[in-house]
């Protein structure tokens, strides 16, 4: 029982490392969550702008980038945004199962 057990589990995970190893989102999946979860909207360029309250919007321009895709079962992304008067906003999120997840947002000025 005990070993049966034991197999089982081991099989398990390496299934799970597999499925992970496979399955880390892409930049692109990043660009999509970004406008889900924070109205922050990227073109093809580094120009983006987001949603403000009152159906406004504000452009936002990338100052900084950082991509890290050589982990083997996740990745990270971080992004600086700037407006037109000087705020920043600062993502950073971690690629896991196929999906996006906040490691942080900050938001200055």
């Amino acid at each position: 029982m005990k070993k049966g057990l034991i197999r089982i589990g081991m099989i398990f995970s390496i299934l799970l490392l597999f499925y992970m190893s496979t399955h880390r989102p892409n930049e692109e999946q990043f660009y999509s969550w970004l406008l889900n979860e924070y109205d922050i909207e990227c073109h093809a360029s580094i120009t983006c702008t987001k949603k403000m309250e009152g159906n406004s919007y504000t452009t936002l321009i990338e100052t900084g980038s950082n991509i890290k895709n050589g982990y083997l079962l996740f990745n990270t992304i971080g992004k600086i945004y700037e407006d037109e008067q000087g705020s920043r906003i600062t993502v950073k999120a971690i690629g896991i199962f196929g999906k996006y997840f906040t490691i942080m947002i900050d938001e200055q000025g």
